[in-house]
C-alpha cells in the first residue's frame, strides 16, 4: 500500500451491519466525489435554477456548476481528522495509523465544523491553482475579496448538516487533526483540481458586490448542498467501495451513477406544463369576474404577487390555480405550494388540487408527485410520495454526529416537510414560512419553493408576528425568482399597501400609494418601475351578492331558544364558540335541552387528527353541499374557529359569539352557502328556498359609553381570544347602524369602519387602556419575530446569521402564544406490553395520534412513565427516532387526564365528571 496515495487510506462511510454483502466501508474520496457528481446533476447547465443563479451572478451556468461542483467535494473534508477516523476500524486495517489525537466530539467538534481547520489550513496551497495565479498575497486586496467570496461557498459546504457551522476558534480543532491529514488532505484536492479542470470566475470572485450578491443566493446553495449530500449517499447507487483505483476513472463512472440517483427522484427535471386553456375548459362551468380576471390579465416570466379578495364562494382557489398554470406556462415557476391557516383546511384544500393538477402538469407520460404537509387515511391513495433515499442507514458517527442517510430519512418521514420538496404541495403556512428561520434544514425548505409559486389562503388572519414572517418570506422569495398569490376575503387597504410595499422594496422599485376601495378587488404587483401596481376593481357573482340580517342575542339562555325553535322548524343550526372551554360548556349545557342528544355535535382543534377527520366527515355528511333536508333536520354543530376556516358546509340558521369583523364575515359565509331547494337539496343556479338568512350575534349589550368591563364581565373567553374591546364595539356599533351584512357591497365599508386609522380615534375612551395594551403586545410581537428572523438580507448562511440555531422540533415557531404549546402524542399499551400510538394507521400512526396543548397546563402535569414500562419506552424511541421525546403520555394510566373521542381533549375535575 506504500504506493497508493494517503488520501486513500481514508474511510468516509462504514457499513451498520457489517455482515451485509459487498465492502464494509466507503473511501472518503469517493463519498466526496460522490455527493459532487450529484451536485452536478441537480446544477446542469440546462437547469432553470442554474440559470437562474448564473443570470443574478452574472457568470455562465458552467461556472455555477464548476464552483458547486468542487465546493461539493469539499463538504466532508472535517472527516479526514484523525478523532473522526478513530470511530472506526478494521481488525487488519488498511487505513491511518493514528498516532495521538483527541477523542471525537461529536457536539462541540462535529465532521463538518472540522473541515473548517482543514480549509483555512490548504487553501492559499490551492489558490494560486484554482485562480491561475503564481502565488497568493494575504496583502493583496483582490486575493482577500476573492478569498471572502470562496469562504461564503465554503459555509454553505461546511453546513450540509441542516445549519451554519459556529466559526469560533477554529485553531481548537487542531488537537483533533494529525500533520498527516493536512497531507491528505492537500493532496486530494491538488489532484482534484487538476482532474476536474474548473472554469471559476476569476474577476467576480474579487468584487465585494458580486460576494454580496452570492451571499443572497447563498441559502438556496445550502440546500443543494444538503441535498446533494443526501442522495450521494444512497447505498442503493453508490455501493460502497474500499479499493483505491485512480480518482479520473472513479470520476467517469460515477457520473452516470449520480445521474441515475437524481432521476429516481421527482428533483432532476421540471414538469412539463400542460397549455392553460380556459376556467371553462378545466373546471366545467362558466367563470366568475374574478376567474375571468385570472384568465385573461397579462402574465410574464417575472416575479409576480397577485393579491386577490373577494367574498367567500367566489371561486378564489381555482382563480389562484388558473394563475399559477399561467405562471408555470410562461416559465416563472415549476410547480406551487399552496399554504393554508389549518391544518383542516389543508386536508379540505388537498382533494380539491389532487382532482386537478393533472390538467396542468405531467411527467414522464405520468403526473408528477403531490404531497400533503400532513397524512390522513383517507388520503393515503391520492398521492405518491417524494423518495429520495433508499432507506438503507449508515454506521452513525457518534451519538450526536448522525449521518445523512439517517438524517434524509428522518426528515422526509415527517410528510409535512417532504411537500415541499414535491412539484406540488399542500400543507399550512408554516411549512413554508419556516424557511425564514433558524431551524435545521432551513435551507432545505428554502430550496424546495424555489421556482414555485406560493398560493397563501387567508393571509387577513396573520397577527403582526405571523405578517413579518411572511413579509421576510416575500422578499426572500422574489429574490430567488418566486411569485406569490395571497387569497383572502377580508383584508384591509392597510394590509394590502403593507405587503405591496414589501415586494416594491426589494425589488428597488418605489412603493407606489394604493388607492382603490372597491370590493372585490385584484392587485398585481409586477417588476414594471413605470406602472408596478394594478388595482383592478372587479364585479361579484350574482349567486354569492346577498345580504344576511343581524339579530343581537346577549344572554346563553337566549341563544338555547333560538336553537330550540330552530329544530322545532326542522332547521340545522350552527353555533360558532370563540375557546374550546366555551364550546365544551355549550355542548354539554345543551345536551339537557336536546330531546335526542345525538342531534348535536362538538368540533374543535383538540381532538387528535384521527377523531378530527371522522368529525369533519360526519360535519360535511350533514352540512355539507351534497346533504339533504331529511339530513340536516334538526341537526346542532357546537363548533370553534375551525368551522370558519376549513368546512365547505352551510347552516340553515347561525349564531356566532362577537367576534373582530372579518372573522364574523367568513363566518356569515358558511350561513346559507349553498343554495338549496325546497327539499333542502343543493342546486346550482337557482334562488335559494330559504328566507333571507339571519346571523345571531351573541354579543354584551351594547351602549355608548361602554365601562372597562364591557366584554370581560359576561364573555371572559372572549377577551382573552381577541383582546381589542375596542374594535368588538366598532363592529358591533357599525352593525347595529347597518343591520346586516350586505356583501360585497359593503365589505370593504365594514372592514374600514373597525380597522382604519379614522375608526381608531373612535374607540371609547374606556377601552383605549385595552387597545393600547394590545398596540405594544402586537409591535412586542412584531419585535419578537424580526428577533427570530434570518438576518439574510445583512449576511449569507453562516453563523452570525442568527441569534441561535435550532434543532428541527417545535423550539422556534411561526406563531405566536402567549401560551407555550406542546404537540402531545396520545400512546396506549398493546397486549403484548408495547407501546404503540392512540391510532394505528400503517403510514401516518403518530400524526394522526398527536394534540397540541397548554405546556403548563397539561404537559408539565404529566405523570412519569412508570419503571415497568422503561423498556417499551426505549423500543418506540427507536421505531420512531425522528420524534423528539420530552414526554410521553398515555391517557389510559394517567389519573388527571382523559381523552374521549366524542368532545376531545378534556381535564377531570373530579371522578365521573367530564
Amino acid at each position: 500500500m506504500n504506493d497508493v496515495a494517503s488520501y486513500f487510506k481514508y474511510w468516509g462511510k462504514a457499513r451498520k451491519d457489517p455482515s451485509q454483502d459487498g465492502h464494509d466501508y466507503h473511501l472518503l474520496p469517493y463519498h466526496c466525489l460522490d455527493v459532487a457528481a450529484v451536485g452536478k446533476c441537480l446544477l446542469g447547465v440546462d437547469k432553470a435554477i442554474t440559470k437562474d443563479l448564473a443570470e443574478f451572478l452574472e457568470i455562465t451556468p458552467k461556472q455555477v456548476q464548476d464552483l458547486m461542483v468542487f465546493f461539493l467535494v469539499l463538504h466532508d473534508l472535517g472527516k479526514f481528522a484523525s478523532a473522526f477516523q478513530q470511530l472506526y476500524s478494521l481488525p487488519k486495517s488498511e487505513l491511518i495509523t493514528i498516532e495521538s489525537c483527541y477523542q471525537y466530539n461529536g457536539k462541540e467538534y462535529r465532521h463538518d465544523r472540522m473541515g473548517l481547520y482543514f480549509w483555512q489550513n490548504i487553501q492559499e496551497d490551492i489558490f494560486a491553482q484554482l485562480l491561475n495565479i503564481t502565488e497568493y498575497n494575504n496583502r493583496d486586496r483582490e486575493h482577500i475579496n476573492a478569498s471572502k467570496s470562496l469562504m461564503v461557498l465554503m459555509d454553505c459546504m461546511l453546513g450540509h448538516h441542516g445549519q451554519p457551522i459556529n466559526k469560533n476558534d477554529p485553531q481548537a480543532i487542531a488537537f483533533y487533526t494529525e500533520e498527516q491529514n493536512l497531507i491528505a488532505v492537500k493532496a486530494f484536492l491538488v489532484e482534484v483540481v487538476g482532474l476536474l479542470g474548473f472554469d471559476f470566475p476569476q474577476e467576480k470572485l474579487a468584487s465585494k458586490q458580486w460576494r454580496k450578491n452570492l451571499e443572497l443566493v447563498s441559502w438556496q446553495i445550502a440546500g443543494i448542498a444538503v441535498l446533494a449530500d443526501w442522495i450521494g449517499s444512497d447505498q442503493f447507487y453508490f455501493k460502497y467501495q474500499s479499493t483505491p483505483k485512480k480518482l479520473n476513472d472513479y470520476w467517469q463512472s460515477i457520473q452516470k451513477i449520480a445521474q441515475q440517483a437524481v432521476s429516481s427522484t421527482d428533483l432532476d427535471q421540471a414538469p412539463t406544463v400542460k397549455p392553460f386553456e380556459s376556467i371553462q375548459v378545466h373546471f366545467g362551468y362558466t367563470p366568475t369576474p374574478l376567474q375571468r380576471w385570472a384568465e385573461t390579465i397579462d402574465i410574464d416570466d417575472n416575479p409576480q404577487l397577485f393579491i386577490l379578495e373577494d367574498v367567500t364562494g367566489a371561486g378564489k382557489t381555482e382563480a389562484a390555480l388558473a394563475l399559477t398554470h399561467r405562471l408555470m406556462q410562461a416559465g416563472a415557476a415549476d410547480g406551487f405550494y399552496f399554504g393554508l391557516p389549518t391544518m383542516a383546511t389543508s386536508n379540505a384544500m388537498f382533494a380539491r388540487i389532487a382532482a386537478h393538477y393533472g390538467q396542468m402538469l405531467v411527467k414522464g407520460g405520468k403526473q408528477p408527485s403531490i404531497v400533503l404537509a400532513h397524512g390522513a387515511r383517507e388520503m393515503n391513495d391520492l398521492f405518491r410520495e417524494a423518495i429520495l433515499a433508499s432507506g438503507t442507514t449508515d454506521q452513525n458517527y457518534h451519538k450526536s454526529d448522525n449521518t445523512a442517510t439517517a438524517q434524509c430519512n428522518e426528515w422526509l418521514a415527517d410528510s409535512r416537510k417532504k411537500a415541499l420538496l414535491a412539484p406540488v404541495g399542500v400543507g399550512t403556512i408554516d411549512q413554508a414560512l419556516l424557511a425564514v428561520l433558524p431551524r435545521r434544514h432551513q435551507s432545505l425548505r428554502l430550496l424546495g419553493l424555489n421556482r414555485k409559486v406560493l398560493i397563501f389562503d387567508e393571509v387577513h388572519a396573520a397577527d403582526e408576528y405571523m405578517f413579518e414572517l411572511l413579509e421576510s418570506l416575500l422578499a426572500l422569495h422574489l429574490h430567488q425568482g418566486g411569485s406569490a398569490i395571497l387569497l383572502t376575503a377580508t383584508l384591509s387597504l392597510k394590509q394590502r399597501q403593507r405587503l405591496t410595499d414589501v415586494w416594491l422594496k426589494e425589488a428597488a422599485i418605489t412603493p407606489v400609494k394604493l388607492r382603490e376601495q372597491a370590493f372585490p378587488v385584484a392587485t398585481r404587483v409586477k417588476l414594471d418601475c413605470a406602472q408596478p401596481i394594478l388595482e383592478q376593481p372587479l364585479a361579484s357573482r350574482a349567486d354569492v351578492s346577498r345580504t344576511v340580517e343581524v339579530t343581537q342575542l346577549t344572554s346563553v339562555d337566549d341563544c338555547f331558544e333560538i336553537i330550540n325553535a330552530a329544530i322545532a322548524k326542522n332547521q340545522c343550526v350552527v353555533w360558532v364558540r370563540n375557546s374550546v372551554n366555551d364550546a365544551l360548556d355549550a355542548y354539554q349545557l345543551l345536551q339537557q335541552y336536546l330531546k335526542y342528544p345525538e342531534q348535536c355535535l362538538l368540533f374543535h382543534s383538540r381532538f387528535v387528527l384521527s377523531d378530527r377527520k371522522a368529525i369533519e366527515n360526519r360535519v360535511l355528511d350533514i352540512f355539507g353541499k351534497n346533504s339533504n333536508g331529511n339530513i340536516r333536520a334538526g341537526k346542532v354543530l357546537i363548533a370553534t374557529q375551525v368551522f370558519q376556516e376549513s368546512l365547505d358546509a352551510d347552516a340553515d340558521l347561525m349564531i356566532s359569539d362577537i367576534c373582530p369583523i372579518d372573522d364574523l364575515i367568513q363566518r356569515a359565509g358558511r350561513l346559507h352557502r349553498h343554495t338549496r331547494n325546497n327539499l333542502g337539496e343543493y342546486q346550482a343556479g337557482i334562488t335559494d328556498c330559504r328566507k333571507t338568512p339571519t346571523l345571531y350575534l351573541h354579543a354584551p349589550t351594547y351602549t355608548d359609553d361602554p365601562k372597562g368591563d364591557w366584554l370581560s364581565k359576561d364573555f371572559r373567553n372572549t377577551q382573552y381570544v381577541y383582546r381589542s374591546a375596542g374594535r368588538l364595539w366598532l363592529g358591533l356599533r357599525k352593525l347595529r347602524e347597518l343591520g346586516a351584512i350586505r356583501m360585497p357591497t359593503e365589505a370593504r365599508h365594514l372592514i374600514e369602519a373597525v380597522y382604519s386609522d379614522e375608526a381608531s380615534a373612535q374607540i371609547p375612551q374606556s377601552l383605549i387602556k385595552q387597545e393600547n395594551e394590545l398596540f405594544a403586545d402586537e409591535r412586542a410581537k412584531a419585535s419578537k419575530a424580526k428577533s427570530n428572523l434570518l438576518q439574510w438580507q445583512s449576511y449569507g448562511y453562516c453563523d452570525q446569521s442568527a441569534k441561535a440555531w435550532h434543532e428541527d422540533i417545535n423550539d422556534i415557531s411561526t406563531r405566536y402564544s402567549d401560551i407555550e404549546m406542546v404537540e402531545v402524542l396520545l400512546l396506549k399499551q398493546a397486549d403484548d406490553g408495547h407501546l404503540q400510538p392512540w391510532v394505528q394507521d400503517e403510514k401516518f400512526a403518530v400524526q394522526l395520534s398527536c394534540v397540541k396543548l397548554s405546556k403548563n397546563k397539561y404537559a408539565d402535569k404529566l405523570m412519569p412513565i412508570p419503571a415497568q414500562l422503561s423498556s417499551a419506552v426505549e423500543s418506540l424511541k427507536q421505531r420512531f427516532k425522528y420524534i423528539d421525546y420530552l414526554q410521553l403520555w398515555l391517557p389510559e394510566l394517567d389519573p388527571c387526564f382523559t381523552y374521549h373521542a366524542t368532545t376531545g381533549f378534556c381535564e377531570l375535575q373530579k371522578e365521573g365528571e367530564l
